[in-house]
């Protein structure tokens, strides 16, 4: 309530540091991944239903394959922990929606990915706007998050040294 209520009187501010996103008429607030964003340079970022469409067209014009299965979402998460092991509260309201695409490891080792090898997930930084729960004098700031980015296959290094 109270972060909403911040929102609402700075919505200058929050518009200048996130830009504006825009719905879909058939989406409404109570859905928690809108159809596209658009960020405050004009960029449009959609959904992952349009990104898989693009990307099975773009992957389908080459011959090789990811060696590790994974699981492409965009999420906009309320609770994450910072940097500092922290716990914050995201800023994700109707009014401001912070959406991060991940990309999640689906198993250990895979029919290409085995033996001395294995599938690693990657993490990747994000900078958020959020508060402390425990702390509302703080009122919003930019904090630093880590989500998974990426599943890569990794082998031991036999090159002896």
């Amino acid at each position: 309530a109270k972060i909403e209520q911040f929102i609402d009187e700075n919505k200058a501010l929050i518009r200048r540091m996130f830009g504006e996103y825009a719905i879909s008429p058939a989406d409404n607030y109570t859905s928690s991944i809108p159809y596209q964003y658009e960020t405050y340079d004009g960029h449009i970022l959609h959904t992952r239903s349009e990104r898989a469409t693009s990307r099975t067209s773009f992957t389908t014009s080459s011959n090789k394959v990811d060696a590790c299965e994974s699981a492409v979402e965009i999420v906009t998460p309320y609770w994450a922990s910072n940097s500092a092991g922290k716990i914050r509260a995201v800023v994700n309201t109707q009014h401001l929606q912070q959406a991060i695409q991940q990309e999640v490891c689906q198993s250990e080792q895979t029919k290409r990915c085995k033996n001395d090898c294995s599938c690693e997930q990657k993490y990747k930084w994000h900078r958020l706007l959020t508060y402390d729960p425990d702390d509302d004098c703080k009122g919003i700031f930019m904090d630093w998050f880590l989500f998974p980015s990426c599943c890569a296959c990794r082998c031991e290094n036999t090159v002896s040294k």
